[in-house]
């Protein structure tokens, strides 16, 4: 039947419309001169280790720069992923290994390898706001649960098998998370591995802040021996390595679904852009210092953020969630109006409810996007709004 001037019904779902207004907003007053502090999205302001720079990859020392990559990715790379993922923990070859182009690809590349339409996927919640368009744009359900915010009292494997039905086929997992900035604890990993094998689920791992955890780190799910057979990790250069623009990630997994999802990934993007990957490969192989800084950094960023808001400092990541009911006036059902009391005070945050139909009054901040001096400043601004 033909569709024009109708969309697929895929993508119908697929909207920037619960953030385009505060936006917007923020688009004029910039424009009027006003000093705005962003601290919606999840990114640094440290630029990366002067080797992995987009400035430092030259045709004198790699001829053909500008040529595609392999579509597996540049041989630097896959070894320096399979190192670094060595000293995470788990061995895994070259062979197994497919960069990306981001995060964001790589998972969009899995979820068209293994969901079909009128699939589920058990989703967390709050989660990462894209996953859930990304899973929809398969065709497939994001089953949303609440989870993260309220672990201390639900049985883990009680409410994820309570929404697994026929249709079930994945269990997304995101650790240190966006946004909660919580790290599961074994005990919640052992409950969500369990689930998975005894209902034959494959898992996504979402590996985005492996390496931002303020404590000590766990062990990582993929590394664990019970679920070889079923896990699927997606990682990125973005957040660990303020790399974010480089669009580099890699994602491995068994043998035999990787096979079909370098398949997929050819037809997607072809390959990473080639001088960022070998960018990304310098970062790996020369970055520790430059991560470990990062990471006090953030970790004193999400004290101070984290105190000024009266809430819990964050276990990792970039983020902190907090319910704003207390701070919403009478006959707001939503943060809404309050993230425009917040613009006007000159700061811009996310709405809870992109991250999960059930937090429309929650609210996401983001501490690494500044410099410590401006977020104390945002903070600052903040203060008669969320009094």
């Amino acid at each position: 039947m033909p569709r024009h001037p109708h969309v697929s019904s895929t993508t119908e779902t697929l909207s920037s419309r619960v953030f385009s207004e505060l936006a917007a907003k923020a688009a004029r007053l910039r424009r009027e001169g006003r000093r705005l502090y962003d601290l919606s999205v999840g990114d640094t302001y440290r630029e990366p280790l002067m080797a992995a720079r987009a400035e430092a990859q030259t045709t004198a020392e790699h001829p053909h720069l500008h040529t595609y990559a392999p579509p597996r990715g540049v041989p630097e790379l896959l070894d320096a992923v399979s190192e670094r993922l060595s000293s995470l923990g788990g061995e895994v070859p070259p062979e197994r290994i497919q960069i990306m182009s981001g995060a964001t690809s790589g998972l969009s590349v899995v979820c068209e390898t293994i969901l079909d339409p009128g699939d589920e996927v058990l989703l967390p919640a709050p989660f990462w706001p894209l996953i859930r368009g990304i899973i929809a744009s398969r065709g497939a359900t994001a089953v949303q649960i609440p989870f993260y915010d309220r672990l201390e009292r639900i049985d883990v494997r009680e409410v994820l098998e309570a929404a697994i039905t026929e249709r079930t086929v994945a269990l997304y997992v995101n650790t240190p998370h966006n946004p909660t900035g919580r790290v599961l604890s074994p005990a919640v990993v052992d409950a969500m591995v369990e689930v998975a094998r005894a209902h034959d689920l494959w898992l996504i791992t979402d590996e985005a802040y492996q390496d931002l955890c303020f404590a000590e780190r766990p062990r990582p799910i993929w590394a664990r021996p019970e679920v070889q057979d079923r896990v699927i990790a997606c990682h990125t250069l973005s957040k660990s390595y303020g790399l974010a623009g480089a669009r580099v990630g890699y994602t491995h997994g068994p043998e035999a679904v990787m096979k079909a999802i370098r398949g997929v990934q050819t037809f997607s993007t072809y390959c990473a852009p080639k001088p960022m990957q070998l960018g990304a490969a310098r970062a790996l192989k020369e970055g520790d210092a430059w991560v470990e800084q990062a990471r006090s950094a953030y970790a004193e960023a999400g004290r101070l953020a984290a105190e000024a808001l009266g809430i819990d400092a964050p276990q990792g990541g970039t983020f902190l969630f907090f319910d704003a009911t207390p701070y919403l006036r009478d006959g707001e059902d939503d943060a809404m109006g309050l993230l425009d009391r917040c613009l006007d005070r000159g700061v811009l945050l996310t709405p809870g409810v992109s991250c999960g139909v059930d937090y429309a009054r929650w609210v996401r901040l983001c501490f690494t996007s500044v410099p410590r001096p401006e977020l104390e400043a945002a903070l600052e601004a903040l203060g008669p709004v969320l009094s």
